[in-house]
C-alpha cells in the first residue's frame, strides 16, 4: 500500500533532522518511508534513513524513519512511502 501527502508539513533547514513514526493500528509487513518533498525548494536534498519497526504485545507495529536535509538550503517536506509486496 503506497502512501503520499502524510503527516504535518515540516520544514527542515540545512543539517537537520526529524524524526517521524506512523501506524497502521497492525502490522503491514516491511514499510518504508521517505521524504515528500514540497516546492518552493530552496535546494534541500532530504535523506530517510533509520528505518526501524517495533510490534507490541497486541500486534500493532509502530514503523519510524528519520529524515536529513543534506542541504545546501532548507525545504518543506512530509512522508511519502508503502510496503514491500
Amino acid at each position: 500500500m503506497a502512501f503520499n501527502n502524510v503527516g504535518p508539513l515540516t520544514f527542515l533547514a540545512a543539517g537537520q533532522t526529524a524524526g517521524w513514526s506512523f501506524s497502521y493500528g497492525d502490522d503491514h509487513g516491511t514499510q518504508f518511508a521517505t521524504a515528500d518533498v514540497k516546492t518552493p525548494n530552496q535546494g534541500g536534498v532530504h535523506l530517510a534513513d533509520q528505518q526501524r519497526k517495533v510490534k507490541n504485545n497486541a500486534g500493532v507495529a509502530t514503523y519510524f524513519v528519520n529524515i536529513t536535509n543534506q542541504g545546501p538550503g532548507g525545504c518543506f517536506h512530509n512522508l511519502q512511502g508503502g510496503g514491500v509486496a
